[in-house]
């Protein structure tokens, strides 16, 4: 009988044997039997999976944008903060000193509620003590943890250093501004690297994540400084607002060249991300026009800035907080892997996971599914902000009773100094304007008798 002749094999399949069965069945089960199913039947998978997106919803990403929402969040307002502290002191702005200790706990504040929900989003202590025991040089979440642990501590010092009023104070802000630095910059590299998210790997984004800083602290400073404007002066406040100003207006054009850059990438997975960004075109929308709403309002209090920069201040927040959610949304309900299909029309196919689905009533194959966080996840949400909270009560606190402890230093060291020149003063006067050494009164004189007075009223 003669030979029958192998079936041509595709890309596809030849992708399959080149990863092995650990590609095709272990992470996506039975998919070899797709690989190997008639055209036919492929296109029954591929309109199923593909050409109905109102299957996959937000609520699949969800899950992953509540646990990691927090955390970016959170780290943005405690680097900007910091910034803000260090342009203070080391840009010698007296008349924006008594913001300085807010600033410095703020910083501490959101670079702890950051870290805790790190470390929600392990899952796991053991994963922990994995990153703890044996770091990887070569993993951007090795360098995250590096320059967070590094930022908190020299966040404690100056701190410290604020309330003591240390002499050191310009050098340790000179370190924290290097940390906050180094610490936006690895968050920035740690979404940039990801190849698979086309929604991240911009070279944009590093720069982007250094400028979101800045917003954010600067949007706290100006919220705080609103509140206590009798402390500050007007050209201080409106320095405040100018410099916010500026600062959303460098994010947004930031945010519209990434924009254009997935726009006209032209890949699949380009348009996968603009789809999953168009199903959720509002809270884009409230992510642009929030904070350029705020420039308006902002740059229109030079007469009396408080309400303004209040208003304005607000604004930038809620712009930031969707800035995050939308940092994540398109990157996570995207499809991440997309292989080409000799035998379809279209060039890629996304590529699906098993369901474990296999009647009539349910996709065999699916880009997402269904799914509600539930009140152990929420929770998970707040208890960074929760901690964050705390912190910065627990560090207000501990800056107000560093203060007053200093005040009745310097009160009970004048009160000795001045008791001391109204001893001399009086020694002086019973002296008598008697004249010594050529009618100069003598200082060592003056001080022997001080010494012998205190001795008898001490006796």
């Amino acid at each position: 009988m003669p030979k029958r002749r192998a079936a041509p094999r595709n890309d596809s399949e030849k992708l399959c044997d080149r990863n092995g069965d650990a590609a095709c069945g272990t992470f996506f089960p039975r998919y070899k039997g797709v690989l190997a199913a008639t055209p036919f039947e492929r296109s029954e998978i591929r309109l199923s999976t593909v050409a109905r997106p109102s299957d996959s919803n937000v609520v699949l990403v969800f899950h992953s944008a509540v646990l990691r929402d927090p955390f970016a969040f959170l780290v943005g307002f405690g680097a900007g903060s910091q910034f803000v502290a260090c342009y203070i002191v080391l840009g010698n702005r007296h008349d924006l000193m008594p913001y300085v200790k807010t600033a410095q706990v703020v910083a501490l504040a959101g670079a702890i509620g950051a870290g805790v929900a790190i470390l929600i989003d392990l899952g796991h202590p053991a994963h922990i003590m994995a990153m703890l025991m044996g770091p990887n040089p070569t993993s951007a979440l090795t360098w995250d943890m590096i320059a967070l642990t590094v930022f908190i501590i020299i966040a404690i010092i100056n701190l410290i250093a604020v309330a003591r009023q240390s002499k050191l104070l310009k050098f340790w802000m000179v370190l924290g501004l290097i940390s906050a630095f180094a610490l936006q910059l690895v968050e920035g590299l740690l979404f940039a690297l990801m190849e698979a998210r086309v929604w991240w790997h911009s070279f944009i984004m590093p720069i982007d994540f250094i400028v979101v800083a800045v917003v954010c602290g600067l949007a706290v400073a100006v919220i705080i400084c609103a509140l206590k404007h009798d402390e500050f002066k007007p050209e201080a406040l409106h320095d405040l607002s100018f410099l916010l100003a500026v600062a959303i207006i460098i994010h947004l054009a930031l945010a519209i060249i990434d924009l254009l850059i997935v726009c006209f990438g032209g890949s699949a997975a380009d348009g996968g991300a603009l789809a999953a960004l168009g199903s959720v075109w509002l809270f884009y929308a409230l992510e642009l026009g929030l904070p350029l709403a705020a420039v308006f309002v902002l740059l229109r209090g030079k007469n009396d800035p408080t309400k303004n920069m209040l208003i304005g201040g607000v604004l930038v927040v809620v712009g930031m907080f969707f800035h995050r959610l939308m940092l994540l949304y398109p990157a996570f309900a995207s499809p991440t892997l997309y292989v080409p299909l000799s035998n379809e029309p279209s060039p890629s196919w996304p590529l699906p996971a098993s369901t474990g689905l296999y009647d009539h009533t349910g996709n065999a194959f699916e880009i997402a599914q269904g799914y509600i966080p539930n009140f152990f996840e929420w929770a998970s949400m707040l208890l960074p902000l929760g901690v964050a909270l705390a912190v910065f009560l627990v560090g207000t606190w501990f800056v107000g009773r560093m203060g007053k402890s200093l005040s009745t230093t310097g009160a009970q060291t004048f009160d000795a100094s001045h008791a001391a020149a109204s001893d001399e003063a009086v020694v002086v006067d019973e002296i008598d304007d008697e004249p010594i050494d050529g009618g100069i009164v003598d200082e060592v004189a003056v001080k022997e008798a001080v010494a012998t007075d205190k001795k008898e009223k001490s006796q």
